[in-house]
């Protein structure tokens, strides 16, 4: 019975950690170190996809804003440089950690 009980209480634990940690609106300010790296990562994925179809090479310079929206989509707002010139771009990426997805829905100039 101990199990059972034990299972339940790990993932209620689990599912509050997750639900805290993909909501709101981050702008780069008093966040989290979990936070701000998983943006980070997400930011850089955006770019790199991007990098895939494009003939335009941007490089990642950092996330700018984050407005997370429903089904665990986040719309990013990114710096990234286009040969040494920086500008602002507006990326779309849904992710499902549990099962380690991510899809760029969509990315262009802000």
């Amino acid at each position: 019975m101990a199990q059972p009980l034990s299972l339940l209480v790990t993932i209620v634990f689990f599912g509050a950690i997750l639900a805290s940690g993909v909501s709101g609106t981050y702008g780069g300010g008093a966040g989290s170190v979990e936070k701000t790296y998983y943006l980070k990562e997400l930011g850089k994925y955006a770019v790199a996809c991007h990098n895939l179809v494009s003939k335009h090479q941007l490089t990642f310079q950092k996330v700018i804003q984050c407005d997370d929206l429903p089904g665990l989509t986040h719309k990013l707002t990114i710096q990234a440089a286009d040969g040494g010139v920086s500008h602002t771009y507006e990326a779309v990426v849904c992710y499902k950690p549990l099962i380690q997805y991510k899809k760029l829905i969509s990315f262009k100039l802000a």
